[in-house]
């Protein structure tokens, strides 16, 4: 789908005459649907890590606090339980630090090991900073829509043809009760299907269980596990 099946569909089901362009339209029923879509998907967004939106980035360490490129420009947040490894020197930074903690390292020019990062002005910072070095994390980009359903992306609407990267059925019933509650009518039925569709595809869009770090990689058995049966003795 794309954004104007999108607002054709929605058009169809409350009862508005479907467009046949919705960028260029100049009704206003038309510009307020297109406008509701664009917040239904920043809330979508908000609301999820979707694995389609995670990127793992890896960069070069520039000696430089912070970090003049990092994050990149399409940086929403860090993925939920997110790290910051070094692997050059295979270990995990600490941080987000409060600014106290900052300030006492980097005044006194300590050598935390391992290193400590924060956001600072926007941008990644870690300290120390050694140049050369490769760091790796995973973070959730702002880029939601595929612009015309290629393998360009960005925030905002700019064609017909554009198509979000995550579920459009619940762009779609997101727009339904969003249209309705502005319009002064009772969404509240929508909004619980929304809300159960939504709480569906996060459930799906989620690792099947959590991995236990305490079991080898195959077969998930203890390392003393002993497949055999113990019989007591008789007395």
């Amino acid at each position: 789908m794309s954004l104007l099946t999108i607002i054709q569909n929605v058009c169809a089901e409350i009862d508005l005459d479907p467009p046949a362009a919705v960028m260029s339209s100049a009704d206003p029923q038309i510009n307020q649907l297109r406008i509701l879509s664009y917040r239904a998907g920043k809330d979508l967004l908000k609301d999820h890590d979707w694995s389609v939106l995670s990127s793992t980035r890896n960069f070069m360490a520039t000696g430089a606090i912070p970090e003049p490129t990092e994050p990149p420009v399409d940086f929403q947040r860090f993925v939920a339980n997110s790290v910051i490894w070094n692997t050059s020197r295979l270990w995990q930074l600490n941080g987000p630090v409060e600014p106290q903690t900052w300030e006492r390292n980097t005044i006194l020019n300590s050598n935390p090991v391992p290193q400590i990062y924060r956001m600072l002005g926007g941008k990644l910072a870690f300290f120390p900073n050694d140049a050369g070095e490769t760091l790796r994390y995973e973070y959730v980009s702002k880029y939601w829509i595929a612009v015309n359903g290629g393998t360009t992306y960005a925030e905002s609407w700019a064609n017909d043809t554009d198509t979000a990267r995550f579920s459009e059925d619940l762009l779609e019933l997101s727009l339904i009760w969003r249209w309705k509650r502005a319009k002064g009518l009772d969404y509240g039925e929508e909004l619980e299907n929304y809300e159960r569709a939504k709480e569906s595809a996060v459930g799906a869009d989620r690792a099947a269980q959590p991995i236990n770090l305490s079991l080898p990689n195959r077969g998930e058995i203890p390392d003393n596990f002993w497949p055999g049966t113990i019989i007591a003795p008789s007395l």
